[in-house]
């Protein structure tokens, strides 16, 4: 369905809503850049919980009209949607990007969160890690997606999935290499836009509870010096907040072990509101 969210400009959200009980929304990641990355999330956390996904600004099936790329404008935008359906306290589970997304709107507006769920993200770049970043925007606009696709799927799954999954892999492949005409231009703006936020500073101002989740395998530029090294910094700097190491996953653990990460973020939401 679509909802439009007027500010000073027209926003069309594509979102969804599935399930019954305490209310969940799913924020997306860069690459997989729409709510098509929760495909094996949202039939196991709708069985107990109503879970909302949506496309972000300028990605998916959501509008950019005034061509912003942004953390904040995406935090902005995220504020706008839950007045717009009304949802009060959800819990906010961001992935990679959309945990940057997360902890921008966690931190602008402790109030409206009830808990957070932060998997494979980082709270802030290293200098080397932000022109990393930077290189990667120039590098797509100069050369385009495909260019870049089996370096992005060597770095984003771990070796098991690379060797036994195709089916996973081609689906990324596909979704990665979109066809629409602003993909490339988008991607790379957000790429910019996210070499520049770091929380790590105002971690301690993070008072609900957390759920912090990354793979052993993460190969992906958000990781830090080790595949674990951005969710420990997490961890340590968002007292009282739960790690968990998903084995044998890459960026996308949620995609390639779902069943073990399906399992912890539900134990976790259960424990919350029981």
């Amino acid at each position: 369905m679509k909802v439009q969210l007027r500010n000073e400009e027209t926003l069309t959200v594509n979102y969804e809503v599935q399930g019954d009980g305490p209310n969940l929304v799913l924020v997306h990641g860069l690459g997989l850049s729409s709510m098509k990355t929760w495909r094996y999330q949202v039939p196991a956390l709708s069985s107990r919980y109503r879970v909302h996904t949506y496309d972000v600004r300028g990605f998916g099936q959501t509008n950019n009209p005034a061509g912003r790329f942004s953390v904040q404008q995406h935090a902005y935008d995220l504020l706008a949607l839950l007045d717009a359906l009304g949802l009060d306290r959800p819990v906010l589970i961001g992935f990679s990007m959309g945990g940057w997304i997360s902890q921008q709107f966690v931190l602008d507006h402790p109030e409206r969160v009830r808990a957070l769920v932060l998997s494979n993200t980082t709270s802030g770049l290293r200098p080397e890690g932000a022109q990393r970043f930077v290189d990667r925007a120039a590098q797509v606009e100069k050369t385009g997606m495909e260019a870049l696709s089996d370096q992005q799927i060597r770095n984003t799954f771990s070796a098991e999935s690379l060797r036994d999954n195709p089916a996973l892999i081609d689906f990324y492949r596909s979704e990665f290499l979109d066809t629409s005409a602003n993909a490339a231009s988008s991607y790379a703006a957000m790429f910019r836009a996210l070499s520049e936020p770091n929380w790590t500073p105002q971690l301690g101002r993070i008072q609900c509870p957390a759920l912090i989740l990354c793979g052993d395998s993460d190969q992906g530029i958000t990781r830090g010096n080790t595949s674990t090294d951005a969710a420990e910094i997490l961890h340590r700097g968002i007292a009282g907040s739960r790690f968990e190491v998903i084995k044998h996953g890459g960026h996308y653990a949620h995609l390639e072990q779902p069943a073990s990460w399906n399992r912890i973020v539900l134990e976790f939401l259960d424990s919350i509101h029981a």
